[in-house]
């Protein structure tokens, strides 16, 4: 399973049945072409040729298409760009997803709005069908992306404007680590960053394992605390059945698996199910109805902990063998079902899950894999005490030896903070300029995103009741007053930066 939103965001970014590390934006439901068809008919999409490798020694590399999309619908001389840094996923996915800076401000600002895709991504494979082959993973990491992003922007300014064109940088989740991250490294490229819930510091030793964690329970406990308790007395009651072969086989009714359930595993992968439902409502958990990652209602946390009442759940004794499992226990589960539905099919078309996802081959999925496999492992787990979720402690050795035997990649823990910086936020990022950093409260990426001060030239902003990056979206009538104001702090620091790079 996959971004993710990107942003991919990557997120996002926790493990899934198979025990891979997995971003925000894998879903069974996503067409791609589907997807696609979203465009606006301002965008022009093309391809560039990039070097593969960046940093030969020789300056020699073979060349890959990297696909970008541009939209000048608003731009007028003198403008300045609007540059997306894509994350893991379908360029097309961001760009859809991104209308606050594609619709808005660069109306706003009269600015030309590019979007380029990550390597080894969507369309973006530098070896085509071989590109997930263990000898080309090594120039999938960040590095390279950037200087994917670098390259490019030097070659479009070149091409599209003028050399002194200045140039804002976006990004969500991942894709806002990137964006920080290329305006600290590339000032003289990146005039400005907008960093939205992106989770920099979310790395060994740097904030706490279970912090993303913490988060989910609050949000689920907030406003409706039975629906918390009874999802982790629902974690406890499927846990406890691995040793009843018959109430395995009975689970695949209650939640319509497309397999059979018959095993331990099975139930494991029930519940890892479950629990992406759950998170992925919490990241996603928007005032109003979106398809970022799959069709869901507005406030889908609140939607999903409604069957939790039991109002609505009734009549559920079939569903389970008679004195298999007690009523109270039939109807827990048959509300668990229901809650998992408001993400899984909310449009009620689906018939049966898939617990393997076999048949919906997803490249993003992969290549975050890989990414957290080799510099992007964020570190995360619970011990289940103190939370809805069973324990799920993260297990470093274990983790490493997957990612030695499967892409022949040891992972580099400490590569981020000390490439960037981050585990002393004041001190590392005292010198940092141009950036604001963007987190809602009830995002589980806050938890390792800068919700601090850091500098006095840059900006952090925390948004009450704000969901994974939810200010670069079109502006909605339904935000949040604190979302409408984050945005106006954004949009000021824009023309701050723009006129100081102008007027230089």
């Amino acid at each position: 399973m996959k971004a993710f939103v990107a942003i991919v965001v990557v997120l996002l970014l926790f493990r899934d049945s198979a025990g891979r590390m997995t971003s925000p934006f894998a879903h069974p439901d996503i067409d791609v072409q589907k997807i696609k068809s979203l465009h606006s008919a301002d965008v022009e999409e093309s391809m560039i040729k990039m070097n593969i490798d960046h940093f030969n020694a020789n300056g020699e590399s073979d060349q890959y298409d990297m696909r970008y999309l541009v939209n000048k619908k608003h731009y007028k001389k003198g403008g300045p760009i609007f540059f997306y840094a894509g994350n893991e996923g379908n360029v097309w996915t961001f760009y859809n997803n991104t209308g606050f800076m594609v619709n808005t401000l660069a109306e706003e600002f009269n600015a030309t709005v590019v979007f380029t895709e990550h390597r080894y991504f969507g369309e973006s494979m530098p070896f085509g069908k071989d590109s997930y082959e263990t000898e080309n993973l090594k120039f999938l990491n960040v590095e390279q992306t950037m200087m994917d992003y670098v390259e490019f922007i030097r070659w479009f300014r070149t091409e599209n404007h003028d050399e002194k064109t200045p140039v804002i940088v976006f990004g969500g989740s991942y894709g806002g680590m990137l964006a920080s991250w290329l305006r600290m490294k590339f000032p003289e490229t990146f005039q400005g960053a907008i960093a939205a819930s992106a989770p920099i510091i979310y790395f060994k030793d740097a904030v706490p394992e279970d912090g993303f964690f913490r988060v989910i329970d609050e949000v689920f406990a907030k406003g409706h605390p039975e629906c918390q308790s009874r999802i982790k007395n629902v974690h406890e009651l499927i846990n406890n059945m691995k040793n009843s072969p018959e109430e395995i086989r009975n689970l695949q009714n209650v939640f319509k698996t497309c397999q059979k359930t018959e095993t331990a595993g099975d139930v494991d992968k029930i519940i890892a199910f479950l629990d992406n439902a759950w998170i992925y409502m919490a990241m996603t958990n928007y005032p109003y109805p979106t398809e970022f990652l799959a069709p869901m209602p507005g406030w889908p946390v609140d939607e999903s902990c409604k069957p939790f009442s039991y109002e609505e759940s009734s009549g559920v004794e079939h569903l389970l063998k008679s004195g298999e499992v007690a009523d109270s226990d039939a109807k827990l589960l048959q509300a668990t079902a229901e809650s998992i539905g408001t993400y899984y099919n909310y449009t009620g078309t689906t018939e049966c899950y898939d617990l393997n996802g076999e048949g919906t081959p997803n490249l993003d999925a992969a290549g975050w894999d890989i990414l957290a496999c080799n510099e992007m492992c964020m570190p995360m787990g619970t011990d289940g005490k103190n939370s809805m979720f069973l324990a799920q402690p993260f297990e470093e050795e274990q983790f490493i030896e997957r990612c030695q035997s499967t892409y022949g990649i040891t992972p580099q823990f400490d590569f981020a903070l000390t490439y960037f910086g981050g585990r002393d936020l004041k001190h590392d990022f005292m010198y940092a300029s141009n950036i604001v950093f963007t987190n809602g409260d009830i995002d589980p990426w806050s938890a390792g995103s800068v919700t601090v001060d850091v500098g006095k030239n840059t900006v952090t902003v925390n948004i009450e009741n704000s969901a994974h990056h939810l200010d670069l979206r079109d502006p909605n009538e339904a935000d949040p007053e604190s979302v409408v104001k984050a945005r106006d702090i954004e949009r000021q620091e824009i023309r701050k930066w723009i006129d100081e790079y102008n007027n230089a």
